[in-house]
């Protein structure tokens, strides 16, 4: 793989997820103690191809369960990091990422019935973040984020709030797209 195609590859990283995978994925194994073949099996990936994407040759993790584990990880990762998951939960929650599929997806692909969705204004804090996970994780499960960003440019003339929602929450950071969703559904007071 020529030095080009790492450096684009490391660059789409930092779009993504806000640093290349190989920082992100090294700090992980680092605050849960595993080692990066443990990180693999939880993400449910081989180790080698583990190494491909956190070394920069591949840009993403393609499997979309697998990505959505990565999602769960970084997020466990922030919540640890908040306080707000005791470290006595944290094994309990990495295997409950082990054990995740794409959300609405049963493992042969047939699509499984959602919860019904929150009023507007319904959504804790708690609420939102996992309604903007969930959002993500449906997004990224059907197009790289290169690609949503292509379609919020699409659309950015005639639907720039659909162009908005698709960059925050689709390709955009975490927090931005929790603020996004509760400016949304919080009534104007």
């Amino acid at each position: 793989m020529d030095q080009t195609t790492t450096a684009r590859n490391l660059e789409l990283q930092r779009q993504w997820y806000g640093a290349p995978l190989g920082e992100l994925c090294r700090d992980l194994c680092a605050l849960f103690g595993v080692t990066q073949s443990g990180l693999a099996e939880i993400l449910g990936i081989s180790p080698a191809m583990l190494s491909l994407v956190m070394r920069g040759q591949r840009a993403r993790i393609a499997n979309p369960d697998a990505a959505a584990r990565l999602s769960a990880t970084l997020h466990l990762a922030h919540e640890v990091r908040a306080g707000t998951v005791p470290a006595g939960a944290v094994a309990g929650r990495l295997d409950e990422v082990r054990g995740n599929r794409t959300p609405g997806q049963e493992s042969m692909g047939t699509a499984v019935s959602a919860p019904p969705p929150a009023e507007a204004g319904d959504l804790s804090p708690d609420a939102e973040l996992r309604f903007v996970r969930r959002l993500r994780d449906l997004l990224t499960a059907t197009a790289g984020a290169v690609d949503i960003l292509d379609a919020a440019a699409l659309v950015e003339a005639r639907h720039p709030g659909l162009a908005e929602i698709l960059r925050t929450c689709g390709a955009g950071r975490t927090d931005e797209a929790v603020a996004l969703v509760h400016r949304l559904t919080t009534p104007d007071r």
